[in-house]
């Protein structure tokens, strides 16, 4: 279920609100940081858009996460990078392998984007 949210005024201000309480309520750090973001999101005036995911996904979920092609994203099943499962002639990933496959990515593109920083600094470009 994907649940498209343009917040008004009121919801903006209502979000900055429950943001102050978050902070200080005792929750876990996983759950008070995502309705963190959330509420920051909100209280910044930004639409968010709210997705619930099954444990499996199908290709086209993986694509719209990973925000790639599903062609792009079956080619990177077929040659094995993510690990999948068929139901009938259809494929489903688990939620699981497609986030630690997006952590990756992530990964290796911060550290690209530091290096070139780190060379740009090196020869005065900065």
């Amino acid at each position: 279920m994907t649940t498209p949210f343009l917040p008004t005024p009121a919801d903006t201000e209502a979000a900055r609100q429950q943001l102050l309480l978050i902070r200080s309520a005792p929750l876990p750090n996983r759950l008070a940081s995502i309705l963190e973001d959330l509420l920051g999101q909100l209280a910044a005036g930004k639409a968010v858009q709210v997705v619930t995911l099954e444990p499996e996904i199908t290709t086209q979920q993986a694509a719209e996460l990973l925000k790639v092609s599903r062609p792009y994203l079956v080619k990177l099943v077929e040659e094995g990078t993510l690990p999948h499962r068929k139901v009938g002639p259809r494929r489903r990933l688990h939620l699981e392998d497609v986030l630690a496959y997006k952590a990756r990515l992530d990964t290796q593109r911060q550290q690209a984007l530091q290096a070139l920083a780190d060379d740009l600094q090196e020869l005065g470009l900065d």
